[in-house]
């Protein structure tokens, strides 16, 4: 997919930036380090998630470590501190429930608006939420 490579490439020289930034002598502290992740690389990361999540795992399996990369840096955390404490640490979603969750909202946003054209192709999404919807 070369959308996915050159989603990686520019995320790579987001996070060369981060890098600089986050200078262990001279560097910024943590909450602007994670707010800089959050607008330069994640933002990124979620733009077009719904489309290209259904692609095969080991494609998206390429961008993951992106984030961990990341939050590593802003956190100032060892290379081999598990991926999991980051994610907890920064307060951040792994990418799979992150891209799942994204794709929830934009379902869930076209089946809220009737007039939405491409609600005729998540209809029975939006049947199915509303039966669920009805027995609570």
């Amino acid at each position: 997919m070369p959308h996915l490579h050159y989603l990686r490439q520019k995320c790579m020289n987001a996070l060369n930036l981060l890098r600089v930034v986050a200078h262990a002598n001279w560097g910024s502290d943590e909450a602007t380090l994670l707010h800089l992740y959050r607008s330069l690389i994640r933002s990124k990361l979620d733009y077009g998630a719904i489309v290209y999540g259904s692609v095969r795992k080991s494609y998206l399996h390429m961008l993951d470590p992106i984030q961990n990369q990341a939050l590593r840096l802003c956190l100032g955390a060892f290379r081999t501190s598990p991926a999991t404490s980051l994610h907890v640490e920064a307060n951040e979603m792994p990418m799979e429930l992150r891209r799942r969750r994204l794709a929830s909202q934009y379902s869930l946003k076209i089946c809220s608006n009737l007039s939405n054209p491409a609600r005729n192709c998540n209809e029975s999404i939006c049947d199915s939420l509303q039966f669920r919807q009805r027995l609570t």
